[in-house]
């Protein structure tokens, strides 16, 4: 008798049974991307990505990066038909500290290259992942031998591409011409609200050819046509744009329309849809063993392709020793930053002047890093001479989000800079980086009031305060050359905390105390017998030195404390004790507006001048006296404050 084969059209099927069971078993979720984009995933991530089920983390795999992060359960879908998931993990879908949580996290399951949600992020990460993949294939690939060669797939919807993170970054990546970027484009033109195009009536295609990519438009989603696109993608010397027509919500009773976003289908709805989509498996969580061999299939035709590429490397590492041994440390993840040979050439001057010498110093002794400004190298003092620069344009939030895309793809370590008043810009991926324990570094220079005569707009009084309030972000603002220098080792040992260090327009005294290893805080003056101490970060610890001098002579003794880092002082009760914070009155200046430092009070008897307002277009020095930063009025606060 003739066995009817299986096909990738009964496969797909099933695979939208698992999504609809899997959402509906969760009460809610996002029915529309998981239920449309299905020919997509199996295309995608079954055919044709190469990735090793053994090894998730290796590292010639091609990345896939599902920047629609809501569309999560077609994925999962796909890897439990495949053996990657159980059909307990997609019962747990959207519980805690489950293998499939609502949007993709990179911690929860090892074959997540990038947690997304945020739309338009993923676009970027994809983008920073395939820079880091032309950068090291500059590095190590040869003209007989190339050790590298994998492709960045990023799936994404209509929505990604209204995000301008999404837009800087893809510019970006046709700038570079990113040739391994194969963004693929789920186009069903509806999202929440509206059609797509009643808000972004936008020609792809031509946009997309006028950044210079390669771009193929697909007017079905037959798997037959998408497969056939990417294949003719991974050989394109652009990065690529693949448009896809897709329904929303396929196949149910809200299909191409915006109500098909997000929801949950009724038990009957359920049935009468696995029925229409011709599965004679309709009750919950029971699926076609004959799905289950042939996602077997699938996985095992990736099974060997690591320990081939492992063959190479070993072939690699003959041919070319000194190469693999570099390359290898960047594999491994490897960081070692000595900085033993290193000595300022200048004093007394801004601390982004010292920024300027760590970093020309690092750019001739080390590698495995690369960075640069949005367009501020001049004024932030962060670039490189060498190709470890990356030209970001002005784009702060495309250029966190590619860093946290290099991050996710390679050991090398990031740089990023701009002005602080533009962290709004960055933050979102700072957030995005923060929770994926990246350890990115973006220094953020032209750090208050002393900006001066660009006014308010350019000096920041409430960005210290939102960037310190990111959970698992360690903010650094040193006060002079030793300071700065150990807030780089501090940073650059980091591994799983993304930084940020903050620098001055404005020359700084340098004190020149921490001499050794970082320390959150430390005594800059240690009076005998002191009555109160003054505690300051960055730019204002000049100011209260002043203060306690002039408080000596009116017969008060402070001690002056330096807090280079106010996190990790709070979380440090050993040097709390040790500065005597819990035994004097304590007394803060600082330039922001940040109520952190309040923290304190619960050691003992504490007030604080911070800043209040917004500045000023104005001289420098004038908006930080009008705002109370002057050695009168500080004193005169302090002196208050102890006779109460």
């Amino acid at each position: 008798m003739y066995k009817k084969q299986f096909t990738h059209k009964e496969f797909i099927a099933n695979m939208r049974a698992v999504a609809i069971d899997g959402i509906n078993n969760a009460h809610q979720g996002h029915i529309g991307m998981a239920l449309g984009a299905s020919e997509l995933f199996y295309s995608m991530v079954g055919e044709v990505l190469k990735f090793s089920p053994k090894h998730p983390r290796w590292f010639n795999r091609d990345r896939f990066v599902l920047s629609a992060g809501h569309g999560s359960m077609g994925l999962y879908s796909l890897y439990h038909l495949m053996g990657l998931l159980t059909l307990d993990d997609i019962k747990a879908h959207k519980l805690y500290d489950s293998k499939t949580p609502s949007h993709p996290e990179i911690e929860k399951l090892h074959y997540i290259d990038a947690s997304t949600g945020p739309l338009g992020q993923g676009v970027a990460m994809g983008v920073g992942m395939a820079y880091s993949n032309k950068y090291l294939s500059n590095q190590f690939n040869q003209k007989d031998f190339k050790i590298i060669d994998h492709n960045v797939f990023v799936l994404c919807g209509d929505g990604d591409l209204q995000e301008g993170v999404a837009l800087e970054s893809l510019a970006f990546a046709g700038t570079n011409k990113l040739s391994s970027l194969i963004v693929v484009h789920d186009y069903n033109n509806m999202q929440i609200d509206t059609s797509a195009t009643e808000v972004n009536n936008v020609d792809f295609e031509k946009y997309f050819e006028s950044i210079k990519f390669n771009t193929i438009i697909l007017k079905n989603n037959k798997p037959e046509n998408i497969i056939e696109a990417l294949k003719k993608a991974q050989k394109s010397t652009r990065p690529t744009y693949i448009q896809v027509r897709t329904t929303i919500a396929f196949g149910t009773k809200v299909a191409d329309t915006p109500k098909g976003h997000n929801g949950i289908l009724s038990e009957k709805d359920t049935i009468e849809y696995k029925e229409n989509l011709g599965l004679s498996h309709t009750n919950v969580f029971e699926y076609d063993p004959k799905a289950y061999d042939f996602g077997a299939k699938l996985l095992k035709s990736k099974a060997n392709l690591y320990a081939r590429w492992e063959k190479k490397l070993a072939q690699y590492k003959e041919k070319y020793p000194q190469l693999a041994v570099k390359l290898e440390k960047i594999l491994n993840k490897e960081k070692s930053f000595d900085f033993s040979g290193f000595k300022f050439q200048k004093t007394n001057v801004a601390t982004r002047d010292y920024v300027d010498e760590i970093m020309k110093f690092m750019d001739t002794h080390h590698q495995n890093f690369v960075g640069g400004s949005a367009d501020l190298r001049g004024a932030t003092k962060v670039g490189f001479d060498s190709d470890k620069n990356i030209k970001y344009g002005i784009r702060e939030f495309a250029m966190s989000a590619i860093n946290n895309g290099i991050n996710l793809h390679s050991g090398l370590t990031t740089f990023g800079a701009t002005f602080l008043v533009f962290a709004d810009y960055a933050k979102a991926a700072l957030r995005l980086g923060s929770i994926m324990e990246l350890p990115n570094i973006t220094v953020f220079s032209h750090d208050s009031y002393q900006v001066g005569g660009d006014g308010p707009t350019h000096q920041p009084v409430e960005q210290v305060t939102a960037l310190r309030s990111i959970p698992n972000y360690l903010v650094f603002r040193p006060a002079d050359e030793n300071e700065m220098l150990n807030s780089f080792k501090y940073a650059l040992a980091l591994k799983n905390t993304p930084s940020a260090i903050i620098s001055t327009r404005q020359p700084l005294k340098s004190f020149n105390l921490q001499k050794d290893d970082f320390k959150a805080a430390y005594y800059v003056h240690h009076a005998r017998n002191a009555q109160v101490n003054l505690l300051a970060s960055g730019s204002e610890v000049e100011l209260v030195d002043k203060v306690a001098q002039k408080l000596a002579k009116d017969g008060i003794k402070a001690n002056v404390i330096s807090v280079p880092s106010l996190q990790l002082l709070l979380k440090d009760e050993k040097l709390i004790e040790n500065l005597s914070l819990d035994k004097l009155p304590n007394f803060a200046v600082e330039a922001t507006n940040d109520p952190l430092w309040f923290k304190l009070a619960k050691y003992n008897k504490f007030d604080a001048h911070l800043a209040h307002d917004f500045g000023h277009s104005a001289p420098g020095d004038f908006v930080y006296e009008l705002n109370g930063f002057t050695k009168e009025n500080i004193l005169a606060k302090v002196k208050s404050f102890l006779s109460k």
